[in-house]
């Protein structure tokens, strides 16, 4: 009870964030369940097995190894509806097809969004290229034909970019077995042939950056904003361009027989059709848009028609947004649980000699024991030597990306320990960064001691910094405290992930915005590799928490400090996005094509480098050291990166 009383309002802080948290997962259940309407079912190595239709004496193996299945309750043997699959680009997983699982479930559909080889939860078994790989998405096709209460003659497939080769690869596959009647390739340009009789359809970004160059009616080439008047667009829905002066394929126009076919929405369309939606975004936003999400609709309901029992939903009428603003409400509370568990843990007696001590001054202030000997922001030599290393270092990471990413293969390569396609690449431009910005801090400091001691030995201004800028590195206590810290930090990530699971278990919706997302994984499976490339990162997180605490000043107030050193944090790589995105939205062409996956892999680093400044620094503000937010942004931040890419080897022990 005491305990209780001694951080009275931090415990109701905790239950306060415990509480949104809980409300957030239950608004993003009701919208992904469409009030709860559907059933949703987290499936791990399920199996069924059926037979052929056409068939008897075939018989069709079903199986998901990690998947999320949506069953609208008006699904029943005597009711049976028609089912899609979808599936993920490289270096994604199974969450993010979720806008459209949620638009095609409320509206009827039997739908089934599943992991590819090597990726989220399922395992890469054959040590198979990630990137090619196409296992899971035939499999789940026939566990959904097995399904007493789905319709074996519309069952679906959709994938986005690698994920639409894969759908292209199992079009191609079943033209003799014909389980799959429908198939709709998202952000994949390159159509491998289906059975004469099943629906195709392309959904494209306007401005894609790997797919659908090809030529126009005069042999030009073309890029992506001009596919829509292209030989290879003609091509896909049937049109004969012999006779033609130009080529103009309607956007998401039914072409049965090349013949341009008006079909009501909800309708099934007369024939088997060809269709090419575009949507006004990037390769990277088909699983994050309305537009999108509309067509994804509008091409199963032209294929299979409203299912019995539903009624027809204009595909501009969706929810999946609303869920996602509840997920990123649970997002954000995930990451503000971090400072009051913090707070509660060193109060216990196994950590309170970890708690930052402090010492009076004048009129019973009380200030940390660094506080007083911080200098003030003023005067040319103190504002050049804080705002120049800053500007340099922000710009050797935006800048070095492409020359990290093309320059030096092969100094971190994939093996059984570190199997992750993209994840070397990050650690080790991680760590180039980290360093480069911490030699600049070493030479602007030893610039200001060197200009100090020239202007005069009994100068009575302090240095821009401490006088050893890894002051803040150390801790009381020694080794015993850093392995204590250690300790902490990996109780406060657990209890963190504690939350995340069992708010899974409950809602079956994860914390998210875009590709950002902290999600369940398989911890037996991941967990060492995990704990692998930490060893790396935890370089980066530990020279990025000094560098956080050395450039702070005493004019500045400490969310004054936190922001200037997000914005360094972020400033040059934002930059080169907006130079490479502001060029190819205003061309078509991207400023650097030979990165157009790498800029997409970072996207999630922008939230992650402003996440950790603040853990850093608060937690800093706790301690009196470094120690507990390095390893705080370590542990979280590297399990995070593993759990949202491919793997293109088995994971092992080790």
């Amino acid at each position: 009870m005491c305990f209780f009383k001694k951080r009275k309002r931090t415990w109701i802080t905790l239950a306060i964030i415990l509480a949104i948290i809980l409300l957030s997962g239950f608004f993003a259940a009701l919208f992904q369940s469409n009030f709860f309407t559907v059933k949703v079912f987290d499936l791990r190595n399920a199996t069924n097995t059926g037979t052929l239709a056409t068939d008897a004496g075939v018989t069709v193996n079903g199986k998901v190894v990690s998947g999320i299945l949506f069953v609208p309750k008006e699904a029943r043997d005597n009711n049976k509806l028609p089912a899609v699959v979808l599936t993920h680009g490289y270096l994604n997983n199974r969450e993010l097809q979720l806008q459209n699982a949620i638009e095609l479930a409320r509206r009827g559909f039997v739908v089934l969004t599943v992991d590819r080889e090597g990726h989220g939860n399922y395992n890469n078994t054959g040590n198979t290229n990630a990137l090619t790989a196409t296992n899971g998405l035939y499999d789940s096709a026939k566990y959904l034909y097995n399904l007493p209460y789905v319709d074996q003659t519309k069952i679906g497939i959709s994938g986005h970019s690698m994920g639409g080769y894969t759908a292209a690869s199992v079009l191609a596959a079943d033209i003799n077995t014909k389980i799959v009647s429908a198939g709709l390739l998202q952000g994949w340009s390159s159509f491998m042939g289906a059975a004469a009789d099943v629906p195709v359809g392309n959904l494209k970004a306007r401005d894609d950056e790997f797919f659908y160059t090809s030529t126009d009616i005069n042999d030009n080439r073309t890029i992506s904003r001009q596919y829509l008047h292209s030989k290879a667009a003609a091509a896909f829905v049937g049109v004969d361009t012999a006779a033609l002066s130009e080529i103009n394929i309607e956007n998401g126009g039914i072409y049965i027989g090349g013949v341009l076919t008006p079909v009501a929405e909800g309708t099934a369309a007369p024939g088997a059709f060809r269709v090419v939606y575009e949507s006004k975004e990037i390769h990277p936003l088909n699983h994050f848009s309305v537009e999108s999400a509309g067509h994804v609709v509008n091409f199963f309901y032209t294929a299979f028609g409203t299912p019995t029992g539903f009624k027809t939903i204009a595909g501009t009428n969706q929810l999946w947004p609303i869920k996602e603003f509840f997920s990123c409400i649970g997002l954000l509370g995930f990451f503000a649980l971090l400072f009051p568990l913090v707070t509660l843990l060193l109060d216990v007696p196994l950590f309170e000699r970890l708690r930052k001590r402090h010492v009076a001054v004048a009129e019973g202030q009380q200030l940390s024991t660094n506080a007083m000997y911080l200098p003030e922001l003023k005067g040319v030599q103190k504002n050049l030597l804080y705002w120049i290393p800053a500007i340099l270092i922000t710009l050797f990471a935006g800048f070095s990306i492409k020359w990290v990413r093309n320059g030096t293969t092969g100094w971190f390569p994939l093996t059984q320990l570190y199997p992750q396609d993209t994840t070397n690449f990050v650690a080790l431009w991680a760590i180039i960064v980290i360093l480069f910005a911490t030699a600049i801090i070493l030479v602007a400091w030893a610039i200001n001691a060197i200009i100090n001691r020239i202007r005069s030995d009994n100068n009575p201004d302090l240095p821009l910094r401490t006088s050893n800028p890894f002051a803040t590195a150390r801790i009381e206590g020694g080794l015993g405290s850093l392995i204590k810290t250690l300790f902490l930090a990996a109780i406060v990530v657990a209890l963190m992930y504690l939350v995340l699971y069992i708010n899974w278990w409950i809602w079956k919706t994860d914390f998210r915005i875009w590709t950002f997302d902290v999600k369940v994984f398989n911890i037996g499976v991941m967990l060492p590799t995990m704990l692998r490339y930490a060893m790396y990162f935890g370089i980066f997180y530990t020279l990025n928490a000094i560098l956080n605490q050395t450039y702070e000043v005493r004019n500045l107030s400490l969310w004054a400090s936190i922001a200037i050193n997000a914005f360094f944090n972020i400033f040059g790589i934002l930059l080169v996005f907006i130079i490479q995105y502001s060029t190819f939205t205003s061309t078509g062409v991207l400023q650097w094509p030979d990165v157009n996956l790498t800029f997409i892999v970072l996207f999630p680093i922008i939230p992650i480098l402003i996440l950790a400044t603040i853990i850093s620094r608060l937690c800093y503000e706790k301690t009196g050291n470094i120690w507990l937010g390095a390893f705080i942004n370590t542990l979280l931040f590297t399990i995070i990166t593993v759990a949202n890419t491919a793997a293109s080897y088995t994971y092992v022990w080790g």
